[in-house]
């Protein structure tokens, strides 16, 4: 059984994503239509029954839009820090019955795999990001991050794939179409993380043996994938390191990314 991360939606319109790790399906977020989520798994060979777990990373409708149907319609166990557990209570009462609310900072297990949630930094109820661990591979996940706290590089130092907000690029943002309020939540500290913000990361988790980079959670007005991709690249190149770097597109990837244990490359510094 392949082990890999496939993004089915990506941005302010949508997240969701979907690992497959040590024969363990784990859906991250709910932010497509069962129905749309229904032909994405299908097109895998999978249902949603299929799925062991979904682990939500906070409460906004970008992350849950699919919620209210799914309970409806399924048993998958729902995980989350307990805070988003008693927002999402009051908004889908039908869901209390799959939510599985942990401490922030908690392990626990999904079928075969290992997950350690961590605390983010953004102006949610008790905003989530997660460590996955199996068949000798470990993974992090981190959107909807203002900055980077000490422990959320923690968390994601030494994984060989790290799926990273990559949001905005600054001057777009400053010169684009949101009033000014909007501007300092989003470039705030409980906001999203810049591209600038997103590539100094990077480069210590290449330089900690990170090999493969999904940049997600692009804003469709304030930043491009070419603008995400090349702050990365460069930052990159400026330290003598590679790796393979994807940007997930607003709907769903081409196709999944194979997950692998290879250590990043660290190139020769340019002259």
């Amino acid at each position: 059984m392949d082990n890999f991360y496939y993004s089915l939606a990506s941005g302010s319109s949508g997240n969701c994503g979907l690992l497959a790790l040590d024969g363990t399906y784990i859906l991250i977020d709910l932010g497509v239509s069962v129905r749309r989520l229904t032909a994405l798994l299908g097109g895998l060979g999978l249902t949603i029954d299929d799925l062991d777990a979904v682990l939500l990373t906070h409460e906004h409708i970008d992350h849950i839009k699919g919620m209210a149907t799914f309970v409806k319609r399924h048993s998958v166990p729902l995980y989350t820090a307990i805070g988003t557990a008693e927002a999402l209570s009051r908004k889908f009462p039908q869901a209390n019955d799959h939510l599985r609310p942990f401490y922030s900072g908690a392990n626990f297990t999904v079928g075969n795999v290992k997950v350690y949630a961590f605390p983010t930094p953004h102006d949610a109820a008790e905003s989530t990001g997660y460590r996955f661990e199996a068949d000798g591979m470990r993974v992090g996940y981190a959107t909807d991050l203002g900055f980077v706290p000490t422990p959320v590089r923690e968390a994601l130092l030494g994984c060989s794939t790290v799926v990273l907000e990559s949001n905005h690029d600054p001057e777009m943002l400053r010169t684009g179409p949101y009033p000014y309020a909007l501007q300092q939540r989003v470039a705030g500290p409980r906001g999203h993380l810049s591209n600038p913000d997103c590539a100094k990361l990077a480069v210590e988790l290449v330089q900690n043996g990170t090999s493969q980079l999904i940049l997600a959670h692009l804003s469709d007005k304030n930043n491009t994938p070419g603008h995400a991709r090349l702050e990365t690249e460069a930052a990159l190149r400026a330290a003598g390191l590679s790796c393979t770097i994807l940007v997930a597109p607003k709907d769903e990837m081409e196709q999944p990314l194979l997950l692998t244990r290879e250590e990043a490359c660290v190139c020769c510094p340019s002259a």
